[in-house]
């Protein structure tokens, strides 16, 4: 009999921001999403994602964030239908694309959003 677990599904991945005011319009616009909750007085903002959700959450004063560089760290990986449109779509939009690379049945790239965030993309082929 296979091993049982709780877990159900990913809910949500934490970004953390320095400035989530700045931070929100650009991640609106990436999602095309509107904040499912947000909370200013904790710098959180929840946008929905498929089937989970990206939590922004802001960092506190001083606080340098605990992310490593690139893939070294925790990251996003966001599905994509059209890799080369989303990574027209990220550069367009103030976010710093790496080239779209294939490998294992699927197109990707790697980019950061304005506070140096390491998210991925990814069309499965």
């Amino acid at each position: 009999m296979p091993p049982t677990t709780p877990f159900l599904r990913i809910d949500t991945v934490i970004v953390r921001v320095r400035d989530l005011a700045h931070a929100l319009p650009w991640y609106r616009t990436l999602l095309a999403a509107e904040p499912l909750y947000f909370d200013g007085g904790e710098g959180l903002a929840v946008l929905p994602l498929g089937n989970a959700s990206l939590t922004l959450w802001q960092r506190e004063p001083g606080d340098p964030g605990r992310a490593a560089v690139g893939r070294a760290g925790t990251y996003p990986i966001l599905a994509v239908a059209d890799a080369d449109a989303a990574h027209t779509f990220v550069g367009a939009h103030g976010g710093a694309p790496e080239p779209v690379g294939t490998g294992a049945g699927v197109r990707y790239f790697g980019f950061t959003d304005p506070d140096g965030n390491y998210l991925e993309a990814c069309q499965v082929l």
